[in-house]
């Protein structure tokens, strides 16, 4: 799969996903199947947001591989290839996705509502349906990244 039909296929996921967190927004009670739904979609949009994050880096040469996705925004943000309300979305987006995986016995579904009631989702869905055309400045941070 080329680039840009990788950046492709991440918006039509994201398409598809925010169809489905858009009609759960609207709804005042969720059935147990639906909580699971909007889990799935929360975490395949965090997912994906974190692959385009680490294919955008690969693909334009950075020389340090991001292992976590929490590490491919702190080099997208030090680059300067997203903002700082971006940078701080999807950190809140990763800890939100880790604590439903690994602390699910404990996540508070309230929180879920919360952060789909109020669309906050749709953060995540405009990184991911973001263009990455960079300037030759940013492009030549991305090849000459180095952690200090």
């Amino acid at each position: 799969m080329t680039f840009q039909e990788y950046l492709d296929r991440t918006k039509e996921i994201a398409k598809e996903e925010t169809e489905i967190l858009d009609e759960m927004s609207q709804k005042q009670f969720w059935s147990k199947v639906e909580i699971r739904a909007v889990k799935n979609s929360m975490q395949v949009i965090v997912e994906n947001a974190v692959g385009k994050a680490k294919r955008v880096l690969k693909h334009y040469n950075c020389p340090i591989i991001a292992q976590k996705g929490s590490d491919a925004f702190s080099f997208m943000y030090e680059i300067g290839l997203i903002d700082d309300d971006t940078y701080s979305t999807m950190r809140s987006a990763i800890g939100l996705r880790n604590a439903m995986i690994h602390d699910y016995m404990n996540f508070n579904d309230e929180i879920l509502m919360q952060v789909v009631k109020t669309k906050k989702y749709k953060e995540v869905t405009s990184f991911l349906m973001s263009d990455t055309k960079y300037s030759t400045v940013q492009l030549n941070r991305i090849e000459n990244f180095f952690l200090t």
